[in-house]
């Protein structure tokens, strides 16, 4: 290990990650017709999953970076190296890494965004970020960084 964290840019990167979860998990709640035929929702929810998907990679390439001192080359790939480092378990890594490909179809090809699809991963797929977050700060809480 080489470094530590910068505090301040984690708990802001938790806080983003928190309330793009909020905001996703109320869409999740709604009847799929009053989700499914919103389009503001819908834009809401896909901004939601972009934020998500940059606010958890960011904290995790940040501690890749200062405390493995390694440079994830994809956003995937910085779930692997926590795992491989036991700050998460592999099986989480992999949905992780998974879940943050939405990201990349809705920057890149959100014209082939399945709505249904987004729904059910809103609904079914979400606590993997709550438990990600509760590893990033039990194992900093482990390693002395304050967040």
């Amino acid at each position: 290990m080489t470094g530590t964290v910068n505090p301040d840019r984690i708990n802001q990167k938790m806080a983003d990650v928190k309330e793009a979860l909020t905001t996703l998990e109320e869409y999740a709640k709604l009847p799929d017709a009053d989700f499914l035929h919103n389009r503001e929702r819908i834009r809401s929810a896909r901004y939601s999953f972009i934020i998500l998907a940059e606010a958890a990679t960011n904290i995790a390439g940040h501690i890749c970076a200062r405390i493995f001192d390694k440079a994830p080359v994809t956003y995937g790939d910085s779930f692997s190296i926590l795992a491989e480092n036991n700050v998460l378990d592999q099986s989480l890594a992999a949905r992780l890494g998974k879940m943050v490909g939405l990201r990349n179809l809705l920057v890149h090809r959100y014209e082939t965004i399945d709505d249904r699809k987004m729904l059910e991963i809103m609904r079914n797929d979400l606590g993997n970020f709550r438990t990600y977050l509760h590893n990033i700060a039990r194992y900093l809480s482990r390693e002395g960084s304050e967040i």
